[in-house]
């Protein structure tokens, strides 16, 4: 498994963080997504042999969002969001 963190430009509202969210959680090989309007930032756990960091982020520039910023880590946690 790999994390990756993507810090996102365009995220105006808990509706914008939810779609982004349902977005990445429907790509096979990913494993957990959360998506945070306070922050800008999604965090997604997926199998790099299925889905790449760069897919996922197409994922999301192909909403209308833009990627500025990523981290990937194949140790990390992903924070609860808060409701």
């Amino acid at each position: 498994m790999k994390y990756t963190t993507f810090k996102i430009e365009g995220i105006h509202c808990t509706g914008c963080a939810e779609t982004i969210q349902a977005l990445l959680q429907d790509n096979t090989g990913v494993r957990k997504a959360a998506a945070e309007f306070d922050t800008r930032e999604a965090r997604v756990r997926y199998d790099p042999a299925v889905i790449s960091d760069d897919q996922l982020a197409a994922v999301i520039e192909k909403a209308g969002f833009r990627v500025t910023d990523r981290r990937t880590s194949s140790r990390a946690r992903l924070r609860r969001i808060r409701p």
